[in-house]
């Protein structure tokens, strides 16, 4: 369970060791973090039924898409592309231009699980995967558009589909910022979601509806690359989770690690991901450049009612 202070708002003290996303952008990258919104926990949207009854949607992050669909642009884009479960991994791109691409490149399942939602649907842990996933790169910065415009479309697809419940993948620092916001709004509009997050103070910030913490590289919010049975007891976990859910946030751990012997020497080689690739590391400078709209600051519960999340 969760090591949180359900008692404060903000960052709680894990009590175990996690990934400085701050201390990344600062010494490899010379970025400032912007602050973080800190929002109240979010009203939930109860389950309308058991997880081994319900159809469950899958929104991405890391920008999946196929050949024969327009790319996406690589931030500030609002757009997004449905990606048909019936197409399988041998033909997916991602257009997020960010370092962490490397593992979603190696294996599309860490962060487009695709596979691993239909394992889970042939072993009856789900009802059923839902017939296309919606992707979007997630480095975004325009939150009131996200909020009001980008979400009701949102619900409405995945409405048009029958789905009871929405696995949230953030990939990258800024997409767990503008999917937390977007998960939020999504479950103010009455459908149900949870969220994998290997940033664990974004996630107690943010507070994203039934989250889930894996303690592993940014990158890989679905498990490690062409580790398929890790891959499905993390997916398995964290929907079980959202079922078990109570009406009070809290940010489940999850029970995995990287290496089994607990090493982590990880956290350098995500480092070393983002040090080492200059041409994506420029493109990572350039978005961070083109966020505009920043959150923190004190108006977290204004924009909550403004935006209904």
């Amino acid at each position: 369970m969760t090591d949180v202070d359900q008692t404060t708002s903000g960052l709680g003290v894990p009590g175990f060791p996690v990934f400085d996303p701050d201390s990344l952008l600062r010494n490899v990258l010379g970025i400032e973090p912007e602050p973080l919104p800190d929002f109240d926990p979010p009203a939930l949207t109860p389950m309308g039924v058991p997880l081994r009854e319900a159809t469950v949607g899958l929104l991405v992050s890391c920008g999946a898409y196929f050949p024969d669909q327009p790319r996406l642009g690589q931030h500030s884009d609002l757009s997004y592309r449905l990606l048909p479960r019936e197409r399988g991994l041998d033909e997916v791109l991602f257009g997020h231009m960010t370092p962490i691409r490397a593992f979603a490149l190696a294996d599309p399942n860490v962060a487009y699980p695709r596979d691993t939602m239909l394992d889970l649907e042939r072993d009856g842990v789900i009802g059923r995967y839902a017939a296309a996933a919606v992707s979007m790169v997630g480095s975004i910065s325009q939150f009131d558009e996200l909020a009001t415009g980008v979400a009701p479309r949102i619900v409405e697809e995945f409405q048009a589909m029958g789905v009871d419940l929405v696995l949230v993948v953030p990939f990258c620092p800024q997409c767990h910022v503008a999917f937390g916001v977007l998960a939020r709004a999504i479950e103010k509009r009455g459908i149900p979601t949870t969220s994998i997050t290997t940033l664990y103070k974004q996630a107690t910030y943010l507070k994203p509806p039934r989250a889930s913490f894996l303690d592993f590289p940014l990158g890989c919010p679905a498990g490690r690359p062409r580790e398929q049975a890790q891959q499905r007891e993390i997916v398995k976990a964290a929907l079980e989770h959202a079922e078990q859910a109570g009406p009070d946030w809290e940010l489940e751990r999850l029970p995995f690690q990287w290496d089994a012997d607990g090493n982590r020497d990880w956290e350098a080689l995500v480092a070393d991901v983002y040090r080492l690739d200059n041409a994506i590391r420029g493109s990572v400078l350039a978005n961070a450049a083109a966020h505009t709209q920043v959150l923190g600051g004190g108006n977290e519960r204004e924009f909550a009612v403004r935006c209904a999340c």
